[in-house]
């Protein structure tokens, strides 16, 4: 190893995964409530408009809810920053959070979502429950981020020309499910 070779750094992404949206929705409603300056990202315009309605219903009329193209460092500002999901490949996800400049990522996702729903997320919520998780019991470990990124390298693998979408339902449709 030479001495002038530098360590790759690596950003610390910590998953948060609910059973059902609706969870999801409520853990980013306290997330605000607890730090008003929390910003919000989502990759998709589907998902950034139902957190927004979300929001209004509950009268958090004031909370920043951006699309990730929308993202830049100097708009972060030094706020803490949760995304609302995953994006379905790896690469996307870690040249934005590189381009931010974030050491730390918090991303709250749901087993209803439609990365997770490709890969078994309806059976995971069957035995979350025969485990008795409550609906609003978030599940935190090392290993689902390993999880996730095993499958979005996979996913990866799959996408010979990518096309863009406005949900990840959409996405899959037209990037996997050809």
């Amino acid at each position: 190893m030479s001495l002038f070779s530098k360590k790759k750094e690596t950003i610390k992404i910590t998953d948060t995964v609910f059973m059902h949206q609706a969870a999801k929705w409520h853990a980013c409603l306290q997330a605000q409530h607890t730090t008003a300056a929390t910003v919000f990202i989502a990759w998709f315009e589907e998902t950034q408009q139902q957190l927004q309605e979300y929001f209004t219903e509950q009268n958090a009329v004031n909370a920043t809810i951006i699309l990730y193209r929308e993202a830049a460092s100097h708009f972060i500002n030094n706020n803490p920053v949760i995304f609302a999901e995953h994006y379905p490949l790896r690469e996307k996800e870690e040249a934005l959070y590189t381009s931010l400049k974030l050491e730390e990522i918090k991303v709250f996702s749901s087993l209803e979502d439609t990365l997770f729903q490709y890969f078994g997320g309806a059976r995971i919520i069957e035995v979350m429950q025969k485990m008795g998780l409550q609906q609003n019991e978030p599940v935190q470990h090392p290993m689902i981020g390993m999880a996730l990124k095993n499958a979005q390298e996979k996913l990866a693998g799959k996408v010979s020309l990518e096309q863009s979408a406005r949900s990840q339902e959409e996405w899959f449709k037209r990037n996997v499910m050809n």
